[in-house]
């Protein structure tokens, strides 16, 4: 049986969570991917031995090809290790 997609109607907030290993350099690559006051970043966790860190990001996509685009993006942002 075919999973499904969730209905989700645009505009819409949407939530990333970003890993790295450097906060500010992850901050400074959201910053280079989206208008400064278009989206919210903040602390999320950081790993046991502190090597890597995670931030919230929260912002508003237009659509599910800009949520793509924006994923795509932050993906390439060597920064960023992972999202989820």
């Amino acid at each position: 049986m075919p999973i499904q997609k969730p209905a989700v109607t645009y505009p819409c907030n949407w939530s990333f969570t970003l890993i790295g290993t450097d906060a500010e350099a992850i901050r400074d690559s959201v910053a280079a991917c989206l208008k400064p006051d278009g989206y919210r970043l903040a602390p999320s966790h950081k790993s046991r031995t502190g090597k890597f860190v995670a931030l919230h990001l929260d912002t508003e996509v237009a659509s599910e090809d800009a949520r793509n685009r924006l994923f795509a993006r932050l993906q390439a942002a060597p920064a960023i290790k992972m999202i989820l």
